[in-house]
């Protein structure tokens, strides 16, 4: 009899990718809607952060398939840069728009550092091909 298990993606794997799927398309949102009026400085101060917020996006698209514990590793770090950058940026903004900016960054990307430290998204990544 052939038997096949197949492995189903935890809940808090999944979340975390609908997080970041849900944190990059906000970043999209907010750039269009900020960018009226920014020089190419100020444009370029916008989009910074939200970058690393897709190449986390993109690094998502991954957890499904043979993702390894290096993709999982990656995430975290690049939304850590992002986080630390938010605070700071949400400490001093001069405007609202600045603040809730990165508030947003902050309040969609910190749950996605929790979930991915939990144990089953570590035996997820950690387990055999």
């Amino acid at each position: 009899m052939n038997v096949s298990t197949r492995s189903v993606m935890p809940l808090q794997v999944r979340a975390a990718r609908l997080l970041l799927f849900g944190l990059a398309f906000a970043g999209l949102v907010v750039v269009l809607s900020l960018q009226g009026g920014l020089t190419a400085y100020g444009t370029g101060d916008l989009m910074a952060p939200w970058v690393l917020v897709w190449v986390c996006a993109l690094l998502a698209l991954r957890y499904g398939g043979g993702a390894r514990g290096g993709v999982r590793l990656t995430t975290i770090v690049v939304l850590v840069f992002v986080l630390v950058g938010s605070f700071g940026q949400a400490s001093g903004a001069a405007a609202p728009s600045e603040f809730v900016d990165a508030v947003l960054r902050i309040v969609l990307g910190a749950p996605v550092i929790v979930l991915l430290f939990l144990p089953q998204a570590t035996a997820w990544f950690e387990r055999e091909k």
